[in-house]
């Protein structure tokens, strides 16, 4: 059998299809009642109660009742212990979810294997994953996970009106708050878009109630109810029943007994309006901010669905009536609809047509010609922007670079292409995926950090990176990535999110180490053999100079190998750029014979391997500069290789006699090994430091 279940923050339901009538219908909890509170209660003994039995032992203050959990699922920062065994939001929430399957299984005889389960449509990525994390635990072939105003959407459409409607879908639950449009047919439901807020629901109301009570007892008795534990949760569930009486009652009055004193304090309809229009004004302005990002208007809106036990309240009808100037739309339970619409929406996919499922009720023959009332196409949007932290196009910040835009239809995709500046090793592209909407990359929640590795160097050093994000139908976030070059699909790695994030409030150009951005270290091998001697060796220091002064002081260290017969390192590596140029300045001086029997690469892979103890994700290159033929070209290769090998990008840069093909031979790729002139030797080393700068930040949006 599938079901739908609404799990709610304050209650829960479950409903599944009538074999009979194609209808759906609640399947009621051993208490008779259509709901069941989202409460547990841990005993000693391990057993776990919940539902009524949980609640009614919350309202005395015993602190192991847990309650609210929804509002805390995928956050990794919430955890509570009973007896020794710690647990988050995902976990009470997979306990509450088996709970109240069995129950459900006992109340209709019938095995639950599948289920629909509800989310609040303003859920991220890290919360719809965590529920169905917790249905999966739970025993449950989550079969979807869908929005709470949808579900309600579907379970409107069983008026079977045949004429197209556009309405107003306002859900106001114990906890959480959505807003969404939908245009409903007798063939579709059709979701515009969405807005809310899953931190505001009917508990905060409560809390407005609780907070008025604990004050005005204060004020008359000098106590402040709030310093103990206990009053306080019996001052949450008054405040419950208060506003649960409101509806129906302009006053009520609360008798509150504290130790020896017996007080009555009343609370009118008009005082909880008053000290509650805040929260109000917070479903006001999400409705008016969606209906107009919609380009719509009220006049546009055919009727209101109202969804939720808080809409109950008088405020948000009197709100309703006269922003819209219509009745809310009847025919609809505001406890059940949630539910039922996802009962319908389990026995069908996603154009409307009945699945059947082994055993269940669509495989009896006495229902075979049965069909689902209510069922429609259904079709959703993200109510999230699905973006990434990108450079700004002028360098100078951090920003979120949006790929799917909110309200875009699900299941979406989107690819961009990204050139990537490919290494010796070590390739790896680190990617921080983004929901929200605004520019400020902390002002969004940051879903994952993700690490594209195995990126191959194929042909040259510029590899194309196409990365794909999607929203699925669940409005869960996939990544995926593939080389253009090889056409490879890339293995991803998710790490955890650091904790201080903080670099993305600076300048890309001070932040050396984050988003793509490496320390770079160079080792310039210059060849000073007799025929450097005089304007060689001039135009060379020139080039050089001009070269230092094009790179990052701060995020680069240089280093100075010289060789002609034999090799001296005249400067290990350095971040001060004023000795780097004293050592450049002073090159012509230095003696090391007038041959070419030397190499350079293994004294340089000797500089950088105590370097690399330090950081191992810097760049490091050999330059090497020279004008003449080697005379052990194969040993020299072979040192050059080993460089390669360990991850080091040989650049090879000849003039006068050099030998092209050897210098291809000891660079890392043939686009790293270049035949210029004294002349052009200044623009030759220009284009290196370009080259390595943007090998330092790593990628490139094309």
């Amino acid at each position: 059998m599938r079901v739908g279940i609404d799990l709610g923050t304050t209650f829960s339901a479950v409903a599944c299809i009538d074999e009979h009538t194609g209808m759906p219908k609640i399947i009621k909890n051993c208490f008779g009642s259509a709901i069941t509170p989202s409460v547990l209660y841990f005993e000693p003994d391990g057993n776990i109660l919940y539902g009524e039995d949980a609640k009614s032992i919350q309202a005395t203050g015993d602190n192991n009742a847990v309650a609210f959990f929804k509002r805390s699922m995928g956050k990794d920062t919430f955890s509570v212990e009973f007896y020794g065994k710690t647990y988050n939001a995902t976990d009470f929430s997979a306990i509450f979810l088996e709970k109240i399957k069995k129950e459900a299984e006992s109340r209709i005889g019938e095995a639950i294997d599948a289920a629909v389960i509800t989310v609040p449509a303003y859920f991220t990525h890290k919360e719809r994953e965590a529920t169905i994390q917790a249905g999966k635990k739970a025993g449950l072939d989550v079969i979807a996970i869908i929005n709470e105003p949808t579900a309600a959407a579907i379970a409107y459409g069983l008026n079977g009106k045949d004429v197209e409607q556009t309405v107003l879908i306002y859900d106001l639950g114990g906890g959480t708050f959505d807003v969404t449009i939908a245009r409903i047919n007798k063939d579709e439901v059709n979701i515009l878009g969405s807005d809310g807020n899953h931190e505001l629901g009917g508990k905060d109301w409560d809390d407005c109630i609780a907070r008025y009570l604990a004050s005005e007892f204060q004020e008359r008795y000098g106590i402040d109810l709030s310093e103990d534990t206990e009053m306080v949760s019996s001052l949450l569930v008054t405040a419950e029943n208060v506003k649960k009486q409101l509806t129906a009652k302009d006053t009520v009055s609360v008798p509150i007994t504290y130790r020896n004193i017996k007080a009555n304090i009343d609370i009118t309809e008009d005082l909880f309006e008053s000290i509650s229009e805040f929260l109000l004004g917070t479903t006001k302005e999400l409705t008016k901010s969606l209906i107009a990002s919609l380009n719509l208007s009220w006049d546009d809106i055919d009727g209101i669905i109202l969804v939720g036990g808080s809409t109950r309240m008088r405020m948000i009808h009197k709100y309703i009536e006269r922003m819209s100037g219509k009745q809310p739309l009847s025919g609809i339970n505001a406890d059940e609809a949630v539910a039922l619409g996802a009962a319908i929406r389990a026995n069908i996919d996603s154009n409307g047509n009945v699945v059947p499922m082994p055993g269940g009720i669509m495989s009896r023959p006495k229902t075979s010609n049965l069909y689902i009332q209510g069922a429609k196409a259904v079709s959703d949007v993200t109510s999230h922007s699905l973006g990434m932290i990108s450079i700004s196009p002028d360098g100078e910040k951090y920003i979120n670079s949006t790929i799917i835009k909110k309200n875009s239809k699900i299941p979406a995709d989107n690819t961009k292409s990204f050139k990537f500046k490919t290494r010796a090793g070590n390739n790896e592209l680190e990617v921080y995926v983004l929901q929200g909407e605004f520019e400020r990359p902390l002002d969004n929640t940051i879903i994952n950090k993700y690490v594209i590795t195995q990126i191959e160097r194929v042909s040259s050093p510029n590899s194309i990176i196409d990365l794909t994000y999607r929203y699925t139908s669940n409005g869960v976030v996939e990544v995926s990535a593939v080389q253009q070059e090889n056409n490879k699909k890339l293995p991803i790695r998710i790490d955890p999110v650091p904790e201080d994030m903080g670099w993305t409030d600076g300048s890309p150009k001070d932040q050396a180490g984050n988003f793509g951005t490496s320390g770079v270290n160079i080792i310039l091998a210059i060849d000073l053999s007799g025929s450097m001697d005089g304007e060689p060796i001039e135009k060379a220091q020139k080039a050089m100079h001009e070269f230092v002064a094009r790179l990052e002081e701060g995020n680069t260290k240089i280093g100075i190998v010289v060789f002609a017969n034999k090799v001296k390192c005249v400067l290990p590596l350095s971040g001060d750029f004023k000795d780097v140029d004293n050592i450049i300045s002073k090159l012509s001086a230095i003696n090391v014979g007038i041959g070419n029997s030397a190499e350079p690469f293994t004294t340089a892979l000797t500089l950088f391997k105590g370097e690399l103890l330090k950081n191992e994700s810097e760049i490091r290159y050999i330059i090497v500069l020279t004008d003449g033929e080697w005379y052990h070209k194969e040993q020299a290769i072979n040192a050059a290789k080993e460089c390669h090998r360990s991850g080091i990008e040989v650049m090879a840069l000849g003039f006068g006699t050099a030998d092209y093909k050897f210098l291809k031979k000891i660079a890392s790729t043939d686009e790293f090994a270049s035949l210029t002139s004294l002349a052009e030797l200044s623009g030759s080393f220009s284009k290196i430091a370009q080259a390595i700068s943007e090998g330092a930040t790593g990628l490139r949006v094309m």
